[in-house]
Formats: C-alpha cells, structure tokens, sequence
C-alpha cells in the first residue's frame, strides 16, 4: 500500500476513533538575514523553510512539515488530525539589518508601543504573531513612503 493511501486509510479510522481529538501544535522560529526569511519547527529535526517575505517563509515551513510527514509515519500519525504552528518571530534579526530606522518613528507608524518594540528589537521580549504583523506593516508602510521619494539633480 502506498503511503498517501496509508494515511488517507488512517486518517478515517483516526477520525472515527478521536474526534474530540486536537490538532498538533508546532513551534516554529522566524529569522531575517540579508537575503531572506527562515523558519525552522523546533520540534523535527532539519525542517526548515525559506522565503522572500514573512507570509511566503509561513507557508513554506507548512509544506515542509507535510513533505516531511510523508518520509516520517510517526509525524504523519502526529498531524493526522491537521496541525497549527506557532511561529515566533525574531524581530532583533530583522532590525539588525536595519540599523537606520528610528524605533519611536516607526511604532507611532505601526500604532506600537515604543516600549514594547524596543524589547523586540533588543530580543529581552518575542512578538507575538499579530504584533509581528503590525510591525511588518508599518516596515512595508515606511518602505512604500520612501519608494514614492525621487531625487532631482
């Protein structure tokens, strides 16, 4: 029996027998570099994902834990009734990169608090996913203003 048939089989009688059953929770860590976003889940070994953007690095690691269900049948048992992750982003990689930005400027962007966004960038706190999002959108938003500057000579 081939493994997809496996588990669509399993994941019936999984059903049937537990459906009061939780889904399985992953932790998933978020980093910036240079070139890119990555994520890793804590919890399997070598599960990695990259990507251009937060929401491409988040949906990457997705199927990365799915490809790897699939090598793996204890994951695959795991995840059987689906599967949430927990990411957390580590937002002092993000402005280690961006040394320029005024931290004050850009939480009254994002509707932030200051304080609150200073531990982010120090690491002493982790954003939560929605803070992460807001932080996200007023990078994006500081982007686009200075996107929309054009210099004459």
């Amino acid at each position: 029996m081939d493994l997809k048939k496996f588990l669509k089989e399993r994941n019936k009688v999984f059903s049937k027998k537990h459906k009061s059953s939780k889904m399985k929770s992953f932790k998933a860590i978020i980093e910036r570099n240079e070139d890119a976003f990555f994520a890793y889940a804590v919890d399997i070994d070598g599960c990695v994902a990259g990507g251009l953007n937060y929401s491409e690095v988040k949906a990457n690691l997705e199927e990365s834990i799915r490809l790897f269900a699939e090598e793996d049948m204890n994951l695959a048992k795991q995840i059987s009734n689906g599967f949430t992750i927990k990411f957390e982003i580590d937002l002092e990689s993000v402005f280690d990169l961006l040394p320029e930005i005024n931290i004050s400027q850009l939480a009254k962007t994002g509707n932030l608090n200051p304080a609150l966004l200073r531990q982010y960038v120090s690491g002493t706190k982790k954003a939560s996913e929605k803070q992460t999002e807001k932080v996200m959108n007023a990078i994006k938003s500081l982007s686009s203003k200075l996107n929309s500057i054009s210099l004459s000579s």
